[in-house]
């Protein structure tokens, strides 16, 4: 408004000096021009109409942690912020008004996600450590509601993912022997029999627990029978391929699943694993601990598209050889009854 009175004041002064209305016949013109320039001037100054733009830009824009990319409804850049760069550092002042997808050649897997505009997660590798985005696309619409471009937004959620790994983690792990908990345990080895399913091949399962642990605590105390607890998971843990999984069953027990593996080779491990466990001691609270461990084993044979075993079966097998094991005076390792006749 005082931009349009200062436009006014000398249209009036005009007025005034051509139909001889002004002072003394002076001409207003210099006059009223001045009084036009102190309103401009006012009102560029006191509502620093120089500074709103680059400010807002500055603070609002370039500030962002988020990356931005703006394009237009030719799939174009028109503008980015200095986050994105950490996403595709390729960008420069000589990108504006190139297509995104010459931009991103070479980025096949980010080049995709913004063609088919999927909002998800976007991994990349930075300085040796993965960092995760979560890509997010708005239009721009102008006042009748036309699309006329959009924004990608770029959000960094490593803090995020790192934290949902870990309490996955915290879920899946046996606080004291980190070991997978049962829960967890069955269902790696559900995943395990899948691809044995399709594939075909031999699984062995393997039961143990620790001979008279319920001694043990009464004896030296539950400090002494958690350390052994922990150090047997650690004997065992020690013991297996990258592809076994191990699991604490409950209490005392422990179970091992172990893809293509034939019921022989799990014998010898189960056996090297009852060894190590007799000839190793445990500390605690200055006294040597020794136990034993009595072990069972169950196995089967998958044939493509076979789907007759399941982890359940397996497990319910080993724990009757587990029981076999006791009765033989523990220490030892016991087949599945069908197991041993095959074998025979």
């Amino acid at each position: 408004m005082m931009m349009v009175a200062g436009l006014i004041i000398p249209i009036i002064a005009s007025h005034f000096y051509l139909n001889g209305l002004s002072p003394y016949g002076i001409d207003l013109g210099p006059v009223s021009m001045s009084i036009c320039f102190l309103f401009h001037g006012a009102a560029l100054l006191t509502f620093q109409m120089f500074n709103v733009a680059p400010i807002a830009r500055d603070t609002v824009f370039e500030r962002m942690t988020e990356g931005i990319i703006v394009l237009n409804q030719n799939g174009a850049i028109v503008d980015y912020n200095h986050s994105v760069l950490n996403v595709i550092p390729k960008l420069s002042t000589h990108v504006i008004g190139k297509s995104i997808e010459d931009v991103l050649a070479g980025k096949e897997q980010l080049a995709k996600i913004i063609s088919e505009q999927q909002e998800c997660d976007y991994e990349l590798s930075m300085g040796g450590a993965m960092i995760h985005y979560h890509i997010r696309f708005s239009s721009l619409r102008n006042k009748n509601g036309s699309h006329k471009g959009q924004i990608i937004t770029f959000v960094d959620v490593t803090e995020r993912v790192y934290m949902q790994e870990k309490l996955k983690q915290l879920a899946s792990i046996d606080g004291l022997t980190q070991v997978f908990n049962r829960t967890f345990f069955i269902k790696k080895s559900e995943d395990m029999f899948n691809v044995l399913m399709m594939e075909g091949g031999s699984v062995s399962v393997i039961m143990f627990d620790i001979d008279y642990f319920k001694k043990v605590n009464d004896t030296y105390g539950h400090e002494a029978g958690d350390s052994v607890l922990t150090h047997i998971a650690s004997v065992a843990k020690n013991s297996l391929r990258s592809t076994d999984v191990i699991g604490r069953y409950g209490g005392e027990e422990f179970i091992i699943c172990m893809p293509k593996t034939p019921l022989a080779q799990a014998y010898e491990l189960a056996d090297t694993i009852r060894m190590k466990v007799s000839e190793s001691t445990t500390f605690s609270n200055n006294k040597i601990i020794c136990v034993t461990a009595s072990f069972g084993i169950s196995s089967a044979s998958f044939t493509d598209g076979d789907y007759t075993h399941s982890i359940e079966d397996l497990m319910r097998q080993a724990d009757q050889a587990l029981y076999g094991a006791k009765k033989n005076g523990r220490n030892c390792v016991q087949l599945y009854e069908e197991d041993l006749q095959s074998i025979g």
